[in-house]
């Protein structure tokens, strides 16, 4: 929101210091200065209008982009934990109905479980990283558009 305002008030500064230094520099009559200057607002306010309209329209995709990232990352954390505990369920029911559950055995099972949940956390590290650097990439053209727009 700061950065907009800035834009927004850089494009009007710029505008009116257009203006003046034609005004200043120029030797045109009183009435065809106005009219410069009168020209030149519009035109600031023109630009400061396209820039604002660009910036709402990217804000809004890149608000999209994260609602999509969310949901890529939350589905992955809920499909790796249902895998985490089907297998878990599945140690625990292979073992033979009248067999006990000694130390040995519990601490097998629970250094496997260990062993698929850290698998698990690599994966969904993966896919957080991923959907960061896709959204990092949509910014980074977002502001070479909009410096291009400001530019022109």
């Amino acid at each position: 929101m700061k950065n907009q305002k800035s834009v927004a008030l850089g494009t009007v500064i710029g505008a009116a210091v257009g203006a003046t230094a034609t005004l200043l520099s120029s030797p045109k009559s009183g009435e065809e200065i106005r009219e410069d200057l009168s020209n030149q607002f519009a035109k600031g306010k023109d630009k400061t209008g396209e820039v604002t309209n660009e910036l709402k329209n990217k804000i809004g995709e890149l608000s999209e982009l994260i609602n999509e990232s969310t949901s890529n990352v939350s589905q992955a954390v809920k499909d790796r934990s249902e895998k985490v505990i089907n297998e878990a369920m599945e140690l625990i029911n292979n073992r033979e109905p009248q067999e006990t559950i000694n130390i040995d055995k519990l601490k097998e099972v629970v250094r496997e479980l260990m062993k698929e949940e850290m698998h698990a956390s690599e994966e969904i590290k993966e896919i957080v990283e991923s959907e960061i650097k896709d959204i990092e990439a949509k910014v980074n053209k977002d502001i070479t558009d909009l410096k291009k727009t400001v530019n022109e």
